[in-house]
């Protein structure tokens, strides 16, 4: 691991640590504006958790944070920076969340690759990282669920339909068209969350916030 203002990150990350502000926030608007949608504090999930910044945030905000990354380096970073800040109300999970159930991989290639991207990292079948579904964890409650996990948002709500269906959590995703890379047309996402029975709030960058219609 290596340290940038403060926070662990994994040694072969280049991308991720130039992006931190000095403060050590990243897009810290973006999860300040869906938050402002969110009634219910009790539990927020941070999937695609990278390093924390975000998990952080919601540790404040929420009485209880599942934090979601797959990638061991990442996680091991991610576990690093909770303890140092701490964030004990946050729950760290190293696994990925989806469809189905298994295992997967982690994989980097083009830009991200180039660039030492490791928030680039997506999932694919096969490796050693469980493949778990929101829906199998049989929360009690959400009110926040964000999602930036590289094209696999709509997978994973999907896996997440019967939380989402009883709780109604406000929903944040990045929607980058990566959805493509798993044979899904661009808007799967959005398609996903209107059958949920969802609307577009307001988008934040490359981030769209979506809640219950």
């Amino acid at each position: 691991m290596k340290f940038v203002h403060g926070w662990a990150f994994p040694d072969v990350d280049q991308f991720m640590a130039a992006e931190m502000k000095p403060d050590g926030s990243y897009q810290a608007g973006h999860y300040h504006a869906a938050v402002r949608h969110v009634r219910d504090r009790s539990l927020a999930i941070d999937c695609g958790a990278h390093v924390g910044t975000w998990s952080k945030l919601m540790s404040a905000d929420f009485d209880r944070v599942i934090a979601i990354e797959p990638s061991p380096d990442t996680f091991e970073a991610l576990v690093t920076n909770l303890a140092a800040f701490g964030c004990a109300n946050v729950e760290p999970r190293n696994v990925a969340v989806g469809r189905d159930t298994g295992t997967v991989s982690m994989v980097l290639e083009g830009r991200a690759a180039a660039a030492n991207n490791t928030g680039g990292r997506f999932v694919q079948p096969g490796g050693t990282i469980p493949l778990q579904r929101i829906d199998d964890w049989h929360l009690p409650s959400c009110g926040f669920l964000k999602m930036d996990i590289e094209g696999s948002e709509p997978l994973a709500l999907e896996g997440a339909a019967k939380t989402i269906a009883r709780c109604r959590p406000v929903v944040l995703f990045e929607h980058k068209g990566f959805c493509r890379r798993y044979g899904l047309p661009p808007d799967a996402t959005i398609k996903v969350l209107t059958r949920c029975g969802y609307r577009h709030a307001e988008t934040q960058g490359k981030d769209q916030i979506w809640i219950a219609a």
